[in-house]
């Protein structure tokens, strides 16, 4: 059975529509689109791969600051380094919201301003969550078009 090219470069519109919104966000970057263009290189599902394991990290080390904003006496340096750690995870899947909004969290560890930090830091993890949410769909368009290329 042949598959309908119209049917394939309107789905392959609709993902790179889809990506340049993302990019347009400001919710992922570049690297984002390094990891796509690997993807391309007889790696399906590299990208829901990569960024699957993204957030499986990502929510570990989410639990692991929020144990630390909770604990008492404040480890400052712990909480940085484990930021620091979340940004540059996040720089390497090109999640940019993710990564700019981790710099707010660091301003208020900097300033010992704990209250400062949590409320940016709940902000951190809205902005996974809506990460996830807006990727979902996309890997779904992913998947759909290595069925067509078959």
């Amino acid at each position: 059975m042949a598959t309908d090219p119209t049917n394939k470069e309107s789905l392959r519109q609709e993902i790179v529509a889809m990506r340049q919104s993302l990019i347009d966000e400001g919710t992922l970057d570049g690297r984002f689109e390094e990891i796509e263009d690997d993807n391309k290189q007889n790696r399906p599902r590299f990208v829901q791969q990569t960024m699957t394991e993204y957030f499986e990290e990502a929510a570990r080390m989410l639990s692991r600051i929020d144990d630390l904003l909770a604990k008492r006496p404040k480890e400052y340096a712990q909480i940085d380094i484990a930021l620091k750690e979340l940004r540059t995870s996040s720089s390497k899947v090109g999640a940019k919201k993710v990564r700019n909004a981790i710099n707010a969290v660091r301003d208020g560890i900097r300033h010992e301003d704990i209250k400062e930090a949590k409320e940016a830091f709940e902000q951190v993890k809205v902005i996974v969550i809506n990460l996830i949410s807006k990727m979902s769909p996309y890997f779904v368009l992913l998947q759909r078009e290595a069925g067509l290329k078959k």
